[in-house]
């Protein structure tokens, strides 16, 4: 991770965050499994100690890439558009809601908190963008009574 800490990105980015359906998962375990409507996402949960339950929730999901791929207006590529290509990992095309390297906020039919290795030289908010994540894509849970705040330490224990 990135940012200064769990409750440092949870309070940045909570505005971002994507109502999701989680499933019923394995005790103990680190993957959440987030159900849309068109996709089935599987996230590391880094807002542990794993004991989210099943049902409707709001997640903020922040893959890793080593670089966005700026599109031209005529490219292609779907406006939006998240692929599975592996357990925990995607690739996604979609338009930057916002940016301050090193997080680009991408629109790409969920919204996804992207931290980059290596900035595009000219990036800026509406840019059609295309990256390729590394695994695992992190999942940070906002619990339903505090949506919106930084989690205390004390919550995550």
């Amino acid at each position: 991770m990135i940012e200064d800490g769990v409750d440092a990105l949870v309070s940045r980015f909570s505005v971002h965050a994507a109502a999701v359906e989680l499933t019923a998962r394995v005790e103990g375990s680190p993957l959440l499994e987030c159900l849309t409507a068109d996709l089935v996402l599987h996230v590391f949960e880094r807002t542990g100690p794993y004991l989210v339950a099943g049902g409707p929730a709001r997640v903020i999901v922040q893959p890793e890439t080593e670089t966005l791929t700026c599109l031209d207006g005529d490219d292609p590529a779907p406006l939006r558009s998240i692929e599975v290509t592996a357990v925990s990992m995607i690739t996604a095309s979609g338009i930057v809601r916002s940016c301050e390297a090193p997080f680009v906020v991408v629109d790409a039919g969920l919204p996804l908190v992207v931290a980059v290795d290596r900035w595009p030289a000219a990036l800026h908010e509406g840019d059609r963008v295309r990256f390729q994540s590394r695994a695992p894509v992190h999942g940070f849970v906002l619990p339903p009574e505090r949506r919106g705040a930084a989690l205390a330490t004390d919550d995550q224990v």
